[in-house]
């Protein structure tokens, strides 16, 4: 059977990201014995003819379609993603053939059902799709019934149905990635994307605001660390990546995995850089760091969304501001550049948190770290910020929201709450927002394009505090600050 996997994903904000999970299912359906071929559309500059040419040249006999997003999650400039992946990629595909279509990706474990009756596909997988997806070909090949298969939603009559999601609980069993294998990975580079490494699955804490655990589990289902770093010495071997990033939700939880994988790096000599998502700053040590440091970890990021104890609670956090304070003081002795993440507009939040978090970064983060700020939590269904707008009445019970939501706090207005939040960033050279964020200059561009060349080993994210120096030197600094005082009086007024 020929099947085709379609990575839809067209975000190259605030770099273009390699589809990691597309590229797992593709290698374990081949190693399975089947005719794959993905076509990934980012950067395609027509991706409907992309399609439209690579279906009629292939002739898939199954068609599957991974998405990532469902949104920016972006209150002040959102972006719904799932009207241009219907017009550019969903119809294209059911204009040129009859083949079964799947629907899955991160945003399919989310809200399936709804993505599936807006997106017309016959078939969704929900959680990991590497062995629902060979289960489902083998049977088609055979004409069985697909009804039994877990993680895998289908139309009968006039509804969607499906199973429960088992877990894969030996990753090392599945065969590799091999994102340079599927897609054209210089591209990537030119673009200055860091190479996906997952070193686990599954997450075991429980933010409110946070529907991981509803993609990939409440566990933690851990690699082998040697053969995560086999997995690096054959990435290193075969594109030679500026970067290698860590995609875990808490690449430092549990933390005796994260050593380990360190050590190996550092027993190996392996000759590359690395950075992470989501250190979790309960569980950042003095081990931990200088072992990062040791085996060339060039950035990192964490998550700590709040300076206020009374925030971190609502949050759901399992640590204090005392762990977050110890995390900043480490990494800064340390000299390992860190972009802090923080989140505005969780249950409880008023201007006193918005004041407090704000002393917070300006007392423990160190100017040459990033604080990169989202103002507004996206209500997703399955998180405790869901229930809690459900049973506050914020969000009746038949209120759609597989387009952006957002909980909104009793005791500030979103407009202060903007306000508060953008005059900060404004002053502070190395902060920014979600929405600066978004906006892709032509220099940001340049900028990326460049440090590909020439191999340069800092954050490409310096260039915001180079960036803030040009604004003070022109006015321009004054001018936005002037801008949003008189927008906010006279909204206020």
């Amino acid at each position: 059977m020929k099947i085709l996997l379609i990575s839809a994903n067209r975000e190259k904000h605030p770099w273009p990201i390699p589809p990691i999970g597309a590229c797992y299912i593709a290698s374990n359906l081949e190693r399975s014995g089947f005719d794959v071929q993905l076509l990934d559309i980012l950067f395609a500059e027509n991706p409907s003819l992309a399609i439209t040419e690579k279906i009629q040249q292939f002739m898939p006999d199954l068609v599957c379609v991974s998405i990532r997003n469902i949104d920016n999650v972006d209150q002040q400039s959102p972006c719904f993603y799932l009207t241009g992946v219907k017009e550019e990629v969903i119809d294209p595909v059911k204009r040129v053939t009859s083949a079964p279509l799947v629907i899955g990706g991160a945003a399919g474990s989310i809200m399936p059902v709804r993505i599936m009756e807006f997106l017309g596909g016959e078939y969704a997988v929900c959680g990991e799709g590497e062995e629902t997806l060979v289960q489902f070909v083998r049977h088609l090949e055979l004409n069985y019934d697909v009804s039994s298969i877990c993680g895998l939603l289908y139309r009968k009559n006039g509804g969607i149905t499906g199973n429960h999601v088992e877990r894969i609980e030996d990753l090392d069993g599945l065969a590799l990635p091999r994102v340079y294998s599927w897609v054209d990975w210089k591209k990537y580079r030119f673009n200055y994307a860091p190479y996906p490494v997952q070193t686990k699955r599954g997450c075991a804490l429980s933010c409110s605001y946070c529907v991981y655990n509803r993609i990939e589990g409440h566990h933690y289902r851990l690699r082998d660390p040697q053969r995560i770093v086999d997995e690096i010495e054959d990435i290193v071997g075969n594109c030679k990546p500026q970067v290698i990033e860590f995609t875990d939700s808490t690449f430092n939880i549990p933390l005796e995995h994260a050593l380990e994988i360190c050590r190996e790096i550092i027993r190996r000599k392996i000759k590359v850089s690395f950075n992470t998502m989501g250190i979790n700053p309960g569980s950042v040590t003095e081990e931990l760091v200088t072992l990062m440091k040791e085996a060339n970890f060039m950035e990192v990021s964490c998550t700590p969304e709040s300076g206020s104890e009374r925030m971190l609670k609502a949050l759901g956090k399992n640590f204090t501001l005392k762990h977050i304070e110890r995390a900043a003081r480490l990494l800064s002795n340390a000299g390992i550049p860190v972009v802090w993440y923080f989140l505005f507009g969780g249950p409880g939040e008023d201007e006193s948190t918005v004041r407090e978090t704000f002393s917070f970064i300006e007392e423990n983060i160190v100017k040459r770290d990033l604080v990169f700020i989202t103002s507004g939590i996206r209500v997703l269904p399955g998180s405790p910020i869901c229930t809690v707008a459900r049973e506050t009445g914020q969000l009746p019970d038949n209120t759609d929201i597989l387009r952006p939501v957002w909980f909104q706090p009793k005791k500030i207005s979103m407009e202060t709450m903007l306000y508060l939040i953008n005059r900060e960033v404004i002053k502070h050279g190395n902060y920014i927002n979600l929405q600066d964020n978004t906006d892709e200059s032509m220099l940001a561009t340049t900028l990326k394009s460049v440090y590909s060349f020439l191999g340069l080993k800092e954050p490409v994210w310096t260039n915001v505090m180079r960036r803030d120096v040009i604004y003070k030197v022109t006015g321009y600094n004054r001018y936005r600050l002037r801008k949003l005082e008189k927008d906010y009086r006279e909204h206020s007024s």
